[in-house]
């Protein structure tokens, strides 16, 4: 088996996480994990309004000083890196622009979570088609207004709210028979500009699969594409690094031999 990877996890420095930082590492090497990035939320806008959200001035900086309290307490074969999730970049292009450059963080996650029409995609009703249809399209086009963007290394969780939609029972999500074109352009755009894509686990973890699932996986291979990292996205120790191994597997089935870490903002590429 490969060495494991994590370069998606939160801590209590994310607003949706009670986690305090060392254990949240220290779960995650107990997991068996020897390259970890903490990538804790920085949001753009508040979750519930809307409205500019001043905490995310704060994220980098803290995730800099709880690295700081933990570093000389780590083991000594754990390649520990520091990172955000950088979420909702169409709602302030300018901020989001100043955010993505804070003096020594390895990595951060492009993410996209709410739009300006319906909100939150956690909230949203998917049970009735036509409703179904518009919130895809609008996720598509924001999805590719954040490509477009280029202030990230990665793209999270490409079609994660299909895990939303199967707690209402209804079975949906990105499909190319559906949505092909529009996502080979998202991956084209994310490809031309140097950025990658994450293999997300917490849909493996919740029963739904891969967030990109494998077809997508597949796609964006065949298109040249070679920057993927794997992310667990635990929330809590217990589920730190869930997943993970089965993540690499995925990406061995649909062709990749290796995934890839960041230091310094900068791919590293590690054999599976």
């Amino acid at each position: 088996m490969a060495v494991l990877v994590d370069f998606h996890c939160h801590t209590n420095i994310s607003q949706d996480s009670s986690a305090p930082y060392y254990d949240m590492v220290m779960a995650e090497y107990a997991a068996g994990v020897r390259y970890l990035c903490i990538t804790d939320h920085c949001d753009t806008v508040d979750w519930h309004t809307l409205e500019l959200n001043p905490a995310c001035r704060t994220v980098a900086e803290r995730e800099r000083e709880a690295y700081e309290t933990v570093k000389d307490r780590i083991p000594r074969d754990l390649h520990l890196r520091k990172g955000m999730e950088l979420a909702e970049l169409i709602f302030h292009p300018e901020l989001a622009e100043e955010l993505s450059t804070p003096p020594g963080l390895d990595f951060i996650l492009g993410s996209y979570h709410i739009s300006r029409e319906h909100g939150d995609y956690y909230f949203q009703d998917y049970r009735d088609p036509a409703f179904r249809r518009k919130l895809i399209d609008i996720y598509l086009r924001d999805l590719q207004r954040v490509a477009d963007l280029n202030y990230f290394d990665v793209m999270a969780h490409i079609g994660y709210f299909r895990r939303y939609a199967s707690w209402q029972g209804v079975d949906t999500g990105l499909t190319l028979r559906e949505h092909g074109d529009r996502v080979e352009r998202l991956l084209k755009t994310l490809i031309q500009n140097g950025r990658g894509i994450e293999i997300n686990c917490s849909g493996i973890r919740d029963g739904v699969g891969p967030f990109p699932s494998e077809e997508i996986l597949k796609l964006y291979k065949s298109l040249g594409g070679e920057i993927v990292t794997v992310g667990s996205d635990a929330h809590k120790p217990q589920d730190a690094a869930k997943c993970v191994d089965q993540g690499q597997e995925v990406l061995k089935a649909c062709g990749f031999q290796y995934l890839t870490v960041f230091a310094q903002r900068k791919p590293e590429f590690i054999p599976l």
